[in-house]
């Protein structure tokens, strides 16, 4: 009889251990492919994603393309799955081309997501937004316009031409201003997320351009590019400078005048809430229309948007002298 309790003793230990999340499974693999790695912005949600993976139990895989290559971004996803990760967060470099290999991932079970750009949109299980894009958009076009005291011809300098996150802002820039009758978009251009090649794009507009006032910075590489440019061709006060990215690229440029404000947001959080919201589906939950999510860690309460499958972080801040020195990515 003893012995027949010491055998269903065991068996009940063995089951435990089996179902139990703590002792049976390994933590949950949570992966995030950025555009490309070594750069702040990045850096920053790269930052935000350990610390979420530390308060939450789970691991973070962290990789990605050292510039912005889509057949690299796709190959690395395509390793992430032969791993098999649990979840994989991508910032697409080209939205239509990373759709194949998120299929793939989609139907090997894995929890499909993106994050900071969208894409791949009937295959991801849930788009983690900075911010609005029309905020964004518009917030953008209001301090230029604002720096530029609302006259004068301006240019854009972006990054991708096929970044979904990017392309949208303009179009919102584009649709504010009809806002500012007296100011005028003379070009848009792009430096693939290269700060040297956004100088040297910005020198040669300013060259092009005799009377430009303005120049947009679209990512956060370009945008301190640009700022930089403004700064060597001894254009400051003539040329204003400003667009989205990180504090500790745009403080020098804020400091020596040729950048009044920009735009950004809090990058350290939008990795954390990527984190978060992959394990948050990974554990079974779902997502409901409007409701806004308390998740320790970040200083915002994020919000659903249910016909989009998209978690918003939070508003578009905007940095100026009075507040550049309060952030330290």
């Amino acid at each position: 009889m003893k012995r027949n309790w010491l055998v269903l003793v065991l068996v009940l230990v063995l089951s435990l251990l089996l179902l139990s999340p703590a002792f049976g499974q390994d933590k949950y693999r949570i992966a995030f492919v950025p555009k490309l790695v070594g750069i702040p912005y990045f850096n920053a949600m790269e930052e935000g994603g350990k610390k979420a993976a530390e308060d939450l139990g789970v691991e973070f895989v962290y990789t990605g393309p050292v510039t912005d290559d889509v057949a690299k971004q796709i190959e690395i996803i395509d390793n992430l799955i032969t791993q098999g990760v649990d979840a994989i967060a991508v910032a697409p470099n080209d939205p239509a081309a990373i759709t194949p290999v998120l299929e793939k991932a989609k139907e090997r079970g894995i929890v499909v997501m993106t994050s900071d750009t969208d894409g791949a949109e009937g295959v991801r299980d849930v788009f983690v937004n900075q911010a609005l894009q029309d905020q964004i958009g518009y917030t953008t076009m209001d301090e230029l316009a604002k720096a530029m005291d609302y006259e004068g011809k301006f240019a854009i300098v972006s990054c991708g031409p096929t970044a979904w996150n990017l392309n949208t802002w303009i179009m919102y820039e584009l649709e504010r201003l009809t806002q500012y009758p007296d100011m005028e978009l003379v070009t848009i251009r792009y430096a693939y997320e290269d700060v040297q090649m956004a100088i040297n794009v910005a020198l040669d507009l300013i060259n092009a351009f005799p009377d430009l006032k303005g120049i947009i910075g679209q990512c956060s590489t370009s945008a301190p590019g640009v700022a930089e440019a403004v700064t060597q061709a001894g254009k400051i006060g003539e040329i204003v400078a400003t667009g989205v990215s990180v504090p500790s690229m745009m403080r020098p440029y804020v400091k020596n005048g040729a950048v009044k404000s920009f735009v950004l947001w809090n990058p350290v959080d939008l990795g954390y809430l990527t984190v978060w919201a992959a394990k948050y589906l990974l554990d079974g939950n779902q997502f409901e229309e409007g409701v806004e999510y308390e998740v320790p860690g970040i200083a915002t309460k994020p919000w659903y948007v249910a016909e989009e499958r998209m978690l918003v972080l939070g508003p578009p801040m905007v940095f100026d002298e009075t507040n550049v020195d309060d952030f330290d990515f």
